[in-house]
């Protein structure tokens, strides 16, 4: 098989495969064969049935038809993993002949967008900031202020204390739906309450916003409208809640003070500076793991700002499906739904979806911004290093899954993904590293969905291998 790849004037690239006589001879003669095996002809036996019959009966262009087919199915893929190329648009077949030919080469075209090979304006070592290694007495302050929020006690404010938004007040609360039926599981005599926590609606809070100690309220919420965790259960049963509310409290929220003796009392430490050392080696230690990720994550922000041209939306909508599915995947394993996610993280449907459109577009920027890092540090993959993936895999049979992925062009997915990876390694060595309090870039974690990987690694090749499919592209 030969390739030829030419850039067309509209920016789409052509790649033209060429099948040799021979290989298309060999071709036509074995479909023969399994056309021998796979229908029944009277008087012959399967697999020793001549030409001319299985002519006659099915008529030649059956079986050049089904080799032109099996032609184009199978050589398309791997003429495009051959060439290095990798699509972003759906292919236009053109220049295919009527159907193969014995003794003739057979070519066809096939014309698509690609991955566009973008520069970078500045290939120097990318500056970093980190956070400290060591705790600081603040971190350790904060992380006991933390802890202190467990141990918590509430005592009455006084009787002309207003309910502010961030107020803890006991509540007496009666509640009815359309018919006036009492809603036993929003009512109660006593309800401890902290605003602001979503329990109850937005417009929940506001109705008891500024009230003192004896002051009650009348007021009914639409279920729909005002979505919590609490009006969640009423869906479907009632269209509005009518509510009674009588603030019975304002309450002030007393941490406990760290004595050693409290310390000793109830957290089994000898003192409070043995509490703050033990601090101290907690906050290291997850230091220790989070810092080289917001050194990858900070590393890739600031290469992704020198990244010079358009990314094709394309392949920004790839990458949105991508994460679409691992986070949902996510949700369903861990029992949770869409509203459910969206009432703890107190967002909209629509800003999550920004957030996800925002968060594939980073993905791909930094990718790109990768390529062209490799491309200018003369950074590549070998064969073998494909092939090692496969094999460090963990798969059962990992040259049948090897296997697999080239007969159907998709090497280049682990190859591109071993690219990136070491293009990061090659990043992070070279980078200028800041110790500072309080990295400017450390948001990795605050997005909803999780960054899509860098690397095409070993799990992508146990999950194809699960499967018994290829793994999906990135």
């Amino acid at each position: 098989m030969k390739t030829n790849v030419e850039v067309l004037e509209s920016g789409a690239t052509k790649l033209t495969v060429t099948i040799e006589a021979a290989d298309v001879d060999a071709r036509i003669k074995k479909t023969y064969k399994d056309f021998g095996k796979k229908y029944k002809f009277p008087g012959f036996r399967p697999g020793h049935v001549p030409r001319q019959i299985i002519d006659a009966n099915l008529g030649k262009e059956a079986v050049l038809s089904s080799v032109t087919d099996e032609l184009l199915n199978e050589s398309f893929p791997l003429a495009i993993d051959e060439a290095d190329l990798t699509m972003i648009s759906q292919p236009k077949f053109s220049d295919v002949e009527s159907l193969v030919e014995e003794g003739k080469d057979f070519s066809f075209a096939v014309e698509f967008e690609v991955k566009p090979a973008l520069e970078l304006s500045d290939y120097s070592p990318v500056h970093i900031e980190v956070p400290f290694k060591a705790a600081s007495e603040k971190e350790i302050d904060e992380q006991i202020e933390a802890l202190g929020n467990y141990y918590y006690d509430y005592k009455n404010a006084p009787a002309n204390t207003k309910v502010k938004a961030d107020s803890a007040v006991e509540l007496a609360i009666k509640a009815v739906d359309d018919n006036g039926e009492e809603i036993a599981s929003l009512c109660s005599d006593e309800r401890l309450y902290e605003m602001g926590q979503n329990l109850f609606p937005a417009a929940f809070d506001e109705e008891i916003l500024g009230c003192k100690k004896g002051e009650t309220k009348h007021f009914e919420l639409e279920v729909e409208s005002n979505p919590c965790m609490l009006t969640s259960i009423l869906k479907d049963k009632t269209a509005k809640v009518v509510f009674d509310v009588e603030v019975k409290a304002v309450k002030k929220k007393i941490a406990p003070e760290f004595t050693d003796e409290w310390v000793k009392e109830n957290l089994g430490f000898a003192d409070v500076a043995d509490l703050r050392a033990r601090m101290g080696e907690q906050i290291e230690a997850q230091k220790g793991e989070m810092i080289p990720r917001i050194m990858e994550n900070n590393a890739l922000f600031e290469l992704q700002k020198r990244l010079e041209g358009d990314v094709p939306q394309a392949m920004c909508d790839d990458a949105e499906r991508d994460l679409l599915q691992s986070f949902f995947e996510q949700l369903q394993r861990q029992g949770a739904t869409l509203d459910s996610y969206l009432a703890a993280q107190q967002i909209t449907a629509d800003q999550f979806k920004e957030d996800v459109k925002a968060q594939a577009a980073d993905t791909v920027k930094q990718n790109l911004a990768l390529d062209a890092y490799a491309r200018h540090n003369g950074i590549t993959v070998s064969d073998q290093e494909v092939e090692d993936e496969f094999t460090n895999s963990g798969a059962k049979d990992p040259k049948k899954l090897y296997n697999e992925w080239k007969s159907q062009g998709r090497l280049h997915i682990v190859r591109e993904g071993i690219l990136r990876g070491k293009a990061v390694e090659a990043l992070l060595k070279e980078a200028e590293i800041e110790e500072v309090e309080t990295p400017s870039a450390a948001e990795e974690e605050k997005k909803p969905a999780k960054k899509a990987a860098k690397k095409t690694s070993k799990k992508k090749a146990e999950k194809a291998e699960e499967a018994e499919a290829p793994a999906d592209a990135e």
